[in-house]
Order: structure tokens, then sequence, then C-alpha cells
């Protein structure tokens, strides 16, 4: 009997062994498949439509430009609290790559990729699987997408977004990233935020500029504050960005302070340093995120950063002098309006390293820097 017994114990633990090394097999192979999840999150009219394409441009992106606009143009009634549910729950769905949530939002309950509000900002839907009449392998190109990509089913949305490591959505929507803590702790979800900020008088700037478009939005940014109570009054430049400024702080306070839950998944990064230091801020951030920047992507930061191109057509135009850019408020903003914003936002500008100017010659003067290194206020 003794043989057999050895037998059978020897049958038994070869298949053990078996079995052990398949469920390892398994969890490695799922582990290699898991996707990431990065939400590009900061305000309007602070770069991150620019920083978004430098997502979009790597080839196992999938990205999309700001679905939180679908919820707060659904209820433009609402307080920016109240929509970070829906907001959070949409995003949930759609770093699974699960679009069935859009058909509630999109006009005509959203039959295709056409409906998604600039959908043609996306390099992967411009591309197989989601469209197969164009195959933008060489040049991202709006204008072609946009004419020869948009009915397609929303259907192959979802195959598109399956077929990339990485799901990136942009948005300038959340307020608190505190309502997005179970997105987090979700077993399913490998979230990373990319917090991008800007100098509060560069966006007052932008934000003048581009006054009329922001009024429904800086209404509902500001309901959620008592001493709004003239609803039918606009919102002045100042008013708004003493509730951005002070969104911006706490969601950097919570991303550096928050539970265990967030440790290594949230970086802070300043337009500022992007314009200044592109490929080695576009490193830092694609490590962060786990991408990598091979030499076209390099060639095409570098070129998109340093080069006067003609413009393309279509929504976004991105090729400037970046360093330009973060000068641009000190010679057209107004030295009462800069005065009124660094009062109003104190408290960003000293967490995130910006310097004051007391004067119109400190103003004007491109020499004297207003920004502190990074390293020397972190």
């Amino acid at each position: 009997m003794a043989p057999r017994i050895s037998l059978y114990n020897l049958i038994i633990v070869i298949l053990l062994t078996f079995l052990f090394v398949w469920i390892l097999h398994t969890k490695l192979e799922g582990h290699e498949e898991r996707r990431t999840h990065v939400l590009l999150l900061s305000s309007w009219r602070s770069g991150s439509s620019f920083l978004g394409q430098i997502f979009n441009h790597h080839p196992n992106v999938f990205y999309l430009f700001e679905p939180a606009r679908m919820v707060w143009v659904k209820f433009p009634k609402e307080k920016a609290s109240i929509l970070h549910y829906p907001v959070r729950d949409l995003f949930r769905s759609l770093f699974t790559c699960d679009v069935s949530p859009l058909h509630d939002y999109l006009p005509n309950g959203g039959q295709y990729i056409s409906n998604l509000p600039f959908w043609s900002e996306s390099w992967a839907l411009c591309s197989q699987p989601a469209c197969k009449a164009l195959d933008l392998t060489e040049e991202y190109d709006r204008p072609t997408c946009f004419q020869r990509c948009g009915y397609v089913p929303l259907k192959k949305m979802a195959e598109s977004c399956e077929a990339h490591s990485h799901v990136v959505l942009k948005t300038v929507r959340v307020l608190d990233l505190g309502s997005l803590l179970p997105l987090f702790r979700d077993p399913n979800l490998d979230l990373r935020v990319v917090h991008l900020i800007r100098d509060p008088r560069a966006v007052a700037l932008s934000r003048i500029n581009f006054r009329n478009l922001l009024n429904d939005e800086d209404l509902i940014v500001l309901r959620d504050y008592k001493e709004w109570e003239n609803k039918k009054a606009k919102p002045n430049v100042t008013q708004v960005m003493a509730k951005i400024c002070k969104a911006q702080v706490a969601i950097y306070e919570f991303g550096r302070q928050a539970s265990k839950a967030l440790q290594g998944k949230y970086i802070m990064v300043r337009y500022e340093d992007l314009a200044r230091e592109p490929l080695t801020m576009v490193e830092k951030i694609y490590k962060h995120t786990g991408l990598s920047l091979n030499k076209d992507l390099q060639k095409w930061v570098y070129n998109i950063t340093h080069q006067q191109k003609p413009a393309q057509y279509g929504f976004m135009n991105f090729a400037k002098e970046s360093m330009k850019m973060v000068q641009k408020w000190r010679k057209d903003l107004k030295h009462n309006v800069v005065l009124e914003i660094q009062d109003a936002c104190q408290k960003a500008m000293k967490v995130f390293g910006y310097s004051k100017v007391r004067t119109v010659k400190e103003q004007h003067d491109l020499t004297l820097s207003v920004m502190i290194d990074v390293e020397k206020y972190r």
C-alpha cells in the first residue's frame, strides 16, 4: 500500500502545483493588462487643454476632453458641489470604458461619437478601431477627422478605450478633490491625478478675454457661496478668481495630506514650469502616470512650445511660443486688476510660489522674476 499512497500524494502535489502556477499566471496576466486612469485636473484658462494634448499625442492614451461639461450643461441651475457626484459617477464609467451613461447626457440619446462635445480633440477617436475611415498614424489632423469620423456608433468609443493602456480625462469642473475619494479606493481603478495650476494673474487675463463664454459656468461656481446673493448680476473676474483660487489650494492640500489612498497618486504641476522646461516636466508627468517619452514625442513637445507655426484649423491651436504666453499678463492686464487678483488669491500665490508686483514698473519689468522655484516652496 505504501507505494500507492506515495504515488497518490505525488499526483496531488503535481495537481496542486499546476493549479497554483495557473492561478499565479492568471493574476500576473491580469496585472499586466490593468489599465491606468489619469485625471488631468485644473481650472479654466490654465493651460489644461495644452497639457491634455501632450497626453493625447501618446499612442497608448485614450483621451477625452472635458466630459464633465456634459453634466454641467444638463444641470445649469445646480451648484458645483452638487454636480461633483454625477461627474464622479460619469468619470468612473468612462475610466472603465463604459459609455452607457453618455446616452443620458448626449443629444438624441447619444447614437454617434460625433454627439460627444469636442470628440475630434481625441486622437483615439480619430483612428482605428473608432474610425476605420481614417488612420492618423503620422500627424493628428482635426479637420479631416471631423469630416470623416463623426457618424460612428458610440459603442466604437468603448472599443477604442479598451484598446489603450491609459485612459486620460481632462476637467476644469472639479473643485473638490475629496468628492473623488471613492475613485481612489475603487479596486478596479488605478487613478493618478495631475493637478495643473497657473499664475492667477495670467488666468484672470485669459478669463477677461473669454468672459462671455464663461458666464454660465461662473454662476455655477458662485452658487456655493452665501455671499453671492444677486443671481441676476454678472459675476466679475475678481469674485470668480477668489473662489477658484480657494478651490485650487484646497485640492492641493487634500492631495498632499489626504489618506493613504492618495499617496503617490497626486502630483501638482505649474503651467509656467511646463512652459519653461517642457521636456523635463513632460518626462516627470509621464513618469507619474506610467508613460514613456519617446523621440517623436520629444520632438513634438519641443516644436509646440518653441516655434510659431501656422495655426491648424479647429477648436484648439497649440503651436505658440510658450514663454511669451507666461509673461503676457504683465503687459496686457491692467495694474489695478493685478492688485485685485493678488489680494483675492494671496494664499494661492503663496502656496504655489508666485510673487506679487507692487508697482506698474515692477509689473512691466520682465527681468524681475515673479516665481519662486518649486523646490524652495514645496
